[in-house]
């Protein structure tokens, strides 16, 4: 992230519509971030810019890069603006990214406590531009450049500047980190013990003075890091597995987790259309075309290399901070979680799903989605549905019996980390699965939950 690029603004005269539309191309053009220039004032003033800006009710959304974030600590006028802040995100929403600090942190932890995400741009590469985005009734951008002691700060008022610094500000949180994440990495250490990173975490409370929400929200980041940093969602074709991880995943983000979800079939389909084309090399061996887009291997190893590419994006994974959920079927439960290795199995929760054969065959009939195919420039794009189809040879053959059960419990390396979830029924706003996904989500939880009322 570059922001560097001087966008000249004159505060006297307001701002011209070509230094908007300049901003905008500059931005587009070189994706970096737009500066802006004014006359020095003290910071007293421009904290009380920000304050009257956020005390307006007619702001519904606040979206604010601001990398001196300072903490509250009892000062007033910080406090009212945090104040503000809360309000607005009942009434609508905010985002903040600040930079990774001992003082930032602490301060996202307050704006934390009022029900604020802050998320930590990491990158150490900032010069001291902070914007702040007002969207509503008034749309405006509050600029300060601090160089030092110094503030240099500036009101552009208008869609116009808004629009020139939002793309700057997505960018920015896309690259950023949840501040809950930034803690659980500050927590854990390699090979630790459940109760070792319970008793990390009591340190890591009281270094930035985390209240008893922000605690809660840290556990549960410490304990799926630890413990669920991959999910793995198996079980027949048409039981309701990408249902499931969609669910699971928009659960996760509501919980301040940054989310991948991957499964095997885009890689099984590579070696289809590779196959189908007569490519060189042996990928696709044994794939045979159906009507709809649909495909047949004689034999489930002939998906292995599938697999293997599904395996290889998880490693690519593994040492970040996002969780992944990884959905696949097959009827060798045993021979495909080999794939993946002991060590991301160690740190591996299992949800398998499971259904009636009758429900499962009505549901493959239903969705039949085929793959969709479009021309992009000179590129012809091939996107696979989740619902896509699949023969009944290949159901009969490959997923004849399901003891997919029966094979989990006898995969030691997996033992107490198998969850199930009964998809029998066709709930269209998710109940059922709802509650085993909450609870879920609480099993996983609960070990660190209890290790860190032990050590209090």
């Amino acid at each position: 992230m570059h922001w560097s690029l001087q966008l000249a603004v004159s505060v006297t005269s307001g701002l011209l519509v070509t230094a908007v539309v300049a901003g905008v191309r500059a931005l587009r053009a070189r994706r970096r971030m737009p500066d802006a220039s004014s006359q020095k004032v003290n910071r007293r003033n421009y904290l009380s810019a920000i304050l009257h800006a956020s005390q307006d009710k007619g702001v519904r959304r606040l979206h604010a890069l601001v990398p001196n974030l300072t903490p509250a600590a009892g000062n007033e006028q910080l406090t009212r603006i945090q104040q503000a802040w809360e309000a607005i995100n009942r009434r609508g929403e905010i985002r903040i990214v600040t930079r990774e600090s001992h003082e930032g942190i602490v301060a996202a932890a307050e704006l934390a406590a009022r029900g604020i995400e802050v998320r930590v741009d990491r990158s150490h590469n900032t010069n001291g531009l902070s914007f702040h985005i007002f969207s509503g009734e008034r749309d405006s951008v509050v600029i300060n450049h601090r160089d030092g002691s110094r503030d240099r700060p500036s009101r552009l008022n208008g869609p116009e500047p808004a629009q020139v610094f939002q793309g700057g500000f997505d960018q920015a949180w896309t690259q950023a980190v949840p501040l809950e994440s930034v803690l659980a990495e500050e927590v854990l250490r390699p090979g630790d013990s459940v109760a070792r990173a319970c008793a990390r975490t009591h340190g890591v409370r009281a270094k930035y003075r985390l209240d008893d929400d922000v605690t809660a929200s840290l556990v549960r980041h410490v304990a799926f890091r630890h413990s669920a940093s991959v999910v793995f969602i198996t079980g027949q074709p048409g039981v309701g597995k990408s249902t499931v991880r969609r669910h699971l995943a928009a659960k996760l983000r509501a919980l301040r987790f940054q989310v991948d979800e991957f499964t095997d079939y885009p890689f099984a389909f590579h070696d289809h259309v590779h196959r189908q084309i007569a490519l060189e090399g042996t990928r696709g061996e044994g794939f045979t075309a159906h009507a709809g887009g649909a495909f047949h291997v004689r034999d489930e190893r002939d998906l292995e290399p599938a697999l293997r590419s599904l395996s290889n994006k998880v490693w690519e994974n593994r040492g970040h901070s996002r969780i992944t959920l990884v959905e696949f079927a097959r009827s060798d439960l045993a021979a495909a979680f080999q794939v993946f290795g002991d060590e991301v199995l160690a740190a591996a929760q299992v949800i398998h799903v499971s259904a009636s054969a009758a429900t499962r065959s009505a549901r493959l009939e239903r969705r039949a989605q085929p793959p969709k195919l479009a021309i992009v420039g000179q590129d012809i794009v091939i996107s696979p549905s989740d619902d896509h189809q699949l023969p009944s040879t290949a159901a009969n053959s490959l997923y004849a019996s399901d003891d997919g059960d029966r094979q989990l419990d006898r995969i030691g390396s997996l033992k107490a980390r198998v969850h199930r979830i009964d998809n029998e029924y066709d709930d269209i706003n998710l109940e059922r699965a709802d509650e085993k996904l909450d609870a879920f989500i609480k099993a996983v939880v609960r070990p660190y939950k209890s290790s860190l009322t032990v050590a209090a």
